[in-house]
């Protein structure tokens, strides 16, 4: 049974008792370009919001005979390798934006001795996607 809902990726939950993890690191940057002047340190001149990224990272300990949280996990690396744009929203539900994971990783340990994982690792990167996946430009 799910708890209380941590974040949530579109409809990937990470949840209190399930998938809670251990680390949310989100950062902001900006975009500086710098221009050269004769006599000067170079003037640095401001172009935008830059990658914000949302990194999550967690640790499970799947049930032997269901393996639901392994099952949450494979649902949301599938998610990824095809390319999927979600909101980010977070516990207080603030909507983080619409964001694309670029980075899934999941690592299995204590095997049991029939190949089954008894802890399983798990890091997400979430890269904010601008336009949904939609790609502008100024020509015509």
């Amino acid at each position: 049974m799910a708890g209380e809902v941590l974040l949530a990726w579109g409809p990937h939950l990470f949840t209190v008792g399930s998938m809670s993890y251990e680390e949310l690191e989100r950062r902001a940057a900006g975009r500086w370009m710098d221009h050269e002047i004769i006599g000067r340190r170079p003037a640095g001149q401001y172009l935008g919001p830059g990658l914000e990224p949302v990194r999550v990272i967690g640790c499970v300990f799947p049930l032997e005979m269901t393996g639901g949280e392994d099952a949450m996990i494979q649902a949301l690396m599938a998610d990824v390798s095809v390319g999927q744009v979600y909101s980010l929203i977070a516990m207080s539900g603030d909507v983080i934006g619409v964001y694309r994971c670029q980075v899934a990783q999941k690592r299995g340990s204590l095997a049991t001795s029939w190949g089954a994982d008894q802890r399983i690792l798990y890091e997400f990167t979430f890269l904010p996607q601008e336009d949904a996946g939609q790609v502008f430009g100024s020509w015509p």
